[in-house]
Parts: C-alpha cells; structure tokens; sequence
C-alpha cells in the first residue's frame, strides 16, 4: 500500500544532482528508515548570473530582515502534513477467539494468511515485494509477525503493535497498534533497515510510541524525522515531529549542513542534537572551515491543553527555525535569517569569504530567476 505522502517534489533534484556528483554517502548508519520509492523530477535550470560583493552583501543583509515565522512555516509544511497523516485511525475488536489466535502468532513470529486476513480485515501487499512472494515470505502459506510491546511484561497484552509481513522487503507492509483486543491505529510498516517502534510513558502515564520516517536518502542526502504519537483512550494522536538526520553534502548550491539527533533522556524527553555547516569550493572538491559546529540539548515538555510536546528551546542554543534549516527543503533564506551572526562574522574570514559569497550568487540567482 504506497504511501503517496513519500513522492517527494523538491528532495528529487538533490538525491539526482548529488549521486551525478559522486558526493560523500549520507552520513545516517543504515539502520534508520529508508523511503520506499523517491520520485524524479525534472531538475532545475540555472542561468550563471554575477553580482558585485556589494549586491551580494545587500542581498545578505535584506534577507536577514525579512521575518523568520512566514519563512519557517512554509519549509515545515511538508513533513508536518506527512506527520499529522502517517497514523490512520482504525476502529476493530477483536473477538475472543482471534484475539486468541493473533497472541499465539505473536508468540510463533509468524501468521496464517487466512487468520490475517480474518484479524486485521485487509491485506494489500504487493505481492512482488520480495522473491517468494507475499504469501509465502515464511514458508508457505505464511508470512512474518513482529510484536512490539509498549510495556515490560511481554505477556500482557495491553498496549502493543505487531508488524504484518516482511517488513524489510515488502512495500505497503503494515504497522498495527491495539489497545487490548481492539486494533485503534496503522501505518505504513516498511522499514528495509529495522526502523522500529519504540515507547516511553509520559507525565499523564499515558504511553508515547515513535518511529523514524524517511523522506530521502541518496549519495550525501539523507532526511529523516523523529514522528512521535500518543496512546489517547482509543485513539493514537500526533504529538511531536522532530528532526532526526539533516544531511547534505555538497549541494549544488554550495552548502554543506549536517545535523542529528539522538534521544538521550525520555522524563523529561531529551534530544541530544549535533550539529554542522560550511561551504564548497568551487571545483566542489573541498570544503572550507566550519561556519557552524556545535551540539545542544533540547528537551520537550508536554502540554495537556494541546496534547503536544512543545520543545524548550528557549533553554537550548538551537531554535526551531534553525532546526528546520536543515530540513532537505529549498530553505536557503531561511538557513541565511537565521544563521545570519555566524554567516556575517565568516564573512570576514579569508578562507569563508569567497565560498559564502559563491553561495550567495547561487542563492540570489535562484531567487531572481524563481521570482521573475
């Protein structure tokens, strides 16, 4: 079952751009979650435009003063739509008895196609998804189950998930989530690299699951969100969407970014966040000295009246919009607003100096061309 919110727009002409380049890898380690399929699309057309070093400091200078929210909402649009659709609702008790035979599947680490089309009422894998086949990805007549319990004692069935077929090679495999014996939510369950659910309990002692979603990856691309949602009644709610991996390496552009993030504490929820950038030369065979190199912690309070985590980074030396930067987006106005103290102090810097200002024709051009 394709997901359609994984046919990228904008990320397409970078994944096609930097594998023509023979760039460095995506520095993300292959056990995060990699998209299913990326469509192509038609690569942008450029026209080599120059500019004095006093119209590119104008430039510099007038896009520093432009307001951050407008800019920032527009980059966070497409992965918060994804976020706030990933998780579909379902609303099915199990009877007694299939309750009984899925917990005895659990157990088996394998289901009946039959009785798993009697439990969840569905099942549209391609069957292509690997070389046996859908049906007989086990042996036949069976295909894999993988449960993934959301509380320490495995054998109570209270708050669980369970991953129906090959999930490492079977595009439309699925994720369900249950509360008891009624399945409450799905999603997409493909992860080729082992992307799994994971949980912690939050303040209200209600139970916070999260997976990694990828939006693209490539040679020295790669783009995945932490997706956070929690147990509400019978309802599995978006609380919180997070950068996990923003990674570009040597965009056509001329900028390098990196940044990753890691959960390092859940009570309260802590992110530890690493993060990099510096420009190209123009034979795109080197990079210049780091502009920004730092790392931070950003932890996340919940908030009953939104059901949200809402992230203090007030108390952290990245903001929001920062973080966003570094989305695989067309952003660069946005990353020059914010990050525009570092940029104005590399600027006086011999060896940044003329990599920012290549940046900037790219930038401008761009926009002059865009906005003709």
């Amino acid at each position: 079952m394709p997901n359609p919110f994984k046919i990228i727009s904008v990320l397409a002409c970078f994944v096609f751009l930097l594998g023509a380049l023979g760039c460095h890898p995506a520095s993300k380690p292959a056990d995060k979650q990699p998209s299913k399929k990326t469509a192509r699309k038609k690569v942008k057309e450029y026209k080599e435009i120059k500019y004095s070093d006093k119209q590119l400091i104008a430039f510099f200078d007038s896009v520093g003063k432009l307001p951050v929210n407008p800019m920032a909402n527009k980059v966070a649009f497409y992965a918060d739509s994804v976020f706030k659709t990933f998780t579909k609702p379902v609303n099915r008790q199990l009877s007694a008895p299939d309750f009984a035979l899925l917990k005895q599947a659990i157990r088996a680490k394998k289901i009946n196609v039959h009785i798993a089309k009697k439990i969840f009422g569905e099942f549209t894998v391609d069957s292509n998804c690997n070389s046996n086949g859908l049906f007989d990805s086990v042996k036949r007549g069976y295909v894999y189950l993988q449960a993934y319990h959301f509380i320490r004692n495995k054998n109570k069935f209270d708050e669980f998930a369970v991953g129906v077929a090959d999930r490492g090679h079977c595009e439309g495999a699925m994720i369900y989530y249950f509360r008891g014996s009624k399945i409450i939510a799905k999603q997409d369950g493909y992860s080729r690299y082992g992307s799994d659910p994971e949980y912690f309990t939050n303040v209200d002692g209600e139970n916070i699951v999260y997976r990694q979603y990828e939006f693209a990856v490539g040679s020295g691309v790669g783009w995945f969100n932490y997706f956070f949602y929690k147990y509400d009644g019978d309802k599995l709610i978006p609380v919180l969407n997070e950068l996990a991996t923003g990674n570009v390496q040597g965009s056509w552009i001329g900028r390098v970014t990196w940044l990753d993030a890691s959960v390092k504490k859940t009570n309260p929820l802590t992110l530890k966040m690493v993060y990099y950038n510096q420009f190209v030369s123009e034979d795109r065979t080197t990079w210049g000295p780091m502009v920004i190199n730092d790392s931070t912690m950003v932890s996340y309070k919940w908030d009953e009246k939104s059901k949200t985590l809402i992230g203090q980074y007030e108390k952290s030396k990245i903001s929001k919009a920062q973080i966003l930067s570094y989305y695989l987006e067309d952003n660069d106005l946005l990353f020059i607003n914010v990050f525009k103290k570092p940029l104005k102090a590399a600027l006086n810097s011999k060896e940044n100096r003329p990599l920012i200002l290549r940046y900037l024709t790219n930038v401008k051009a761009y926009q002059d061309t865009v906005h003709k």
